[in-house]
């Protein structure tokens, strides 16, 4: 496992946490995130989110092994697939774009705390995904 100095991010880890959270909630959300790698559930990405790169999981000690990235759904939404990652009991974090409406952030949040699944809102950068 790679371990980088936090104190001292490297130029690609900048660049990851820039453009794939914003600033203020950025290395919250990659610290939550290794924590979170350590329970023996899933890390949820929607296919809406970009595809985090190994190298960038790794420079945060995030278990590469536990991330899932869905593939695009062609007869379910985003909400919809969130949802039913948190009810499912697998997932310790999910993942999924700010293109949710607000009223439906605030109900990932309720049903996630109802079922211990921590989520996260971050720009969606189609134009990132492999």
């Amino acid at each position: 496992m790679i371990h980088l100095n936090r104190s001292l991010p490297s130029l690609a880890q900048e660049h990851f946490v820039s453009s794939f959270v914003n600033a203020n909630t950025s290395l919250n959300m990659m610290t939550r995130l290794e924590r979170l790698s350590q329970k023996q559930q899933w890390i949820l990405f929607t296919a809406e989110c970009r595809r985090p790169r190994v190298n960038e999981l790794a420079a945060y000690r995030i278990r590469c092994e536990k991330i899932i990235h869905m593939k695009p759904s062609q007869s379910r939404d985003e909400l919809s697939i969130a949802i039913q990652a948190i009810e499912s009991g697998n997932a310790s974090a999910v993942v999924v774009s700010k293109a949710i409406r607000e009223a439906d952030r605030g109900r990932l949040v309720q049903l996630g705390r109802q079922y211990q699944c921590e989520v996260f809102f971050v720009d969606s950068q189609s134009s990132a995904l492999h």
